[in-house]
């Protein structure tokens, strides 16, 4: 029985470091869940294909347009647009979400390019080192950017940016980045406006934010 200790030391070594790279944190998306445990006498140890929810996201799998919640209602902002955050959406250490843009003014709004963000800890002190991507390719290849090119919104009309992440630690010297506040600048001269992610945007060690140009909703 001695001898057989430093082989399971080593397994629980690799283990740790396994769960270390593979993301930080305590914050998960609820899709990511696989299966409740059996009640039909089987291994609860094990998982039942025949459990699994055929409504959910498939494991490791991100969709390209993450889910956006309902348009709030109220005053349209004197600039005329309304900048909204949807719900992140995670996978295997990937997270996205979609801000969306609305014309909610009279006029119309020529939009192109990638959005300028400030990024900002609950009490609205800025984050720093963290990189803002125009593009997600240095991210992931499963948010597609269709590059930057020209919208034109009229009144109830939107466009969408998808910011991307993901949620991984490979630098124990640094504490996990959190972001709970985002401004949003569209590059449009006005209509800056903050948004408050929910959850917040849990960066992990990565240092990089990809974005989306803006494009069709």
């Amino acid at each position: 029985m001695i001898r057989g200790r430093p082989a399971l030391t080593r397994a629980a070594g690799f283990t740790a470091v396994a769960l270390l790279v593979a993301g930080c944190g305590t914050r998960t998306s609820g899709a990511g869940a696989l299966a409740e445990p059996s009640s039909s006498g089987t291994d609860p140890g094990r998982v039942h294909l025949g459990t699994l929810d055929p409504g959910a996201p498939q494991y490791g799998k991100l969709r390209t347009a993450p889910p956006t919640t309902a348009a709030p209602t109220g005053p349209c902002p004197d600039s005329g647009v309304r900048v909204t955050a949807g719900v992140a959406e995670a996978a295997m250490g990937l997270r996205a979400l979609r801000v969306t843009l609305t014309n909610c003014g009279t006029n119309t709004v020529a939009l192109s390019g990638y959005p300028r963000l400030r990024l900002a800890g609950s009490d609205g002190t800025p984050v720093e080192g963290v990189r803002v991507l125009q593009g997600t390719g240095q991210i992931t290849t499963g948010v597609k950017d269709p590059g930057p090119h020209r919208l034109t919104l009229r009144h109830g009309e939107s466009a969408a940016t998808v910011l991307a992440w993901r949620n991984t630690c490979t630098d124990t010297t640094h504490p996990p980045v959190t972001v709970d506040r985002v401004t949003v600048d569209p590059g449009i001269g006005g209509g800056i406006q903050t948004v408050t992610p929910d959850p917040p945007l849990d960066l992990g060690s990565t240092g990089r934010l990809g974005t989306t140009a803006w494009h069709e909703r």
